[in-house]
């Protein structure tokens, strides 16, 4: 009878802790790789550097590695498959199936900088809820990638 009791309650205890791991929600963490891809990372990159991205190295296979500040992150500028074309240019940022946004402590230079190397402004998009706009801008290859001012989320925890 005791051997019965106790192999019901290690069941019961059993499928009880398969039921609570599977009830709660995975966790996930941030620290992003961003990967933009082009049919020339070294070119491509010319323009992230001209933003103001700090290229920390070039991969063996061409790519090109940028850390985001605290090291929290990277972009990364990586070769295409052959024969593959960038995307067509977009008028909103909702065409593009992902879109990185990026905090910077000045958002106006930052849009300066992407404008004078040939970036093309996407959209500015303006919270309702309180004074914060994201500017999103396409880079020479019609990926769109946005910029918003530093903390502009208090939700959000960031460096």
């Amino acid at each position: 009878m005791k051997t019965i009791l106790a192999v019901s309650l290690a069941i019961t205890f059993a499928l009880s802790s398969i039921a609570t791991a599977q009830d709660k929600a995975p966790l996930f963490t941030a620290a992003p790789t961003i990967l933009v891809r082009s049919p020339d990372p070294a070119k491509l990159s010319e323009f992230y550097i001209a933003l103001g991205f700090q290229k920390v190295r070039v991969s063996a296979n061409g790519g090109v590695i940028f850390h985001l500040d605290g090291q929290v992150g990277s972009l990364e500028v990586v070769k295409m498959d052959p024969n593959t074309k960038p995307g067509p240019a977009k008028t909103s940022r909702t065409q593009q199936g992902v879109v990185a946004i990026f905090e910077t402590t000045d958002q106006e230079a930052v849009i300066a900088r992407a404008k004078a190397a040939g970036a093309t402004l996407v959209e500015k998009w303006t919270a309702s809820d309180r004074p914060v706009s994201i500017y999103y801008i396409a880079d020479p290859e019609n990926n769109i990638l946005g910029f918003a001012p530093r903390h502009h989320n208090s939700n959000i925890k960031t460096p």
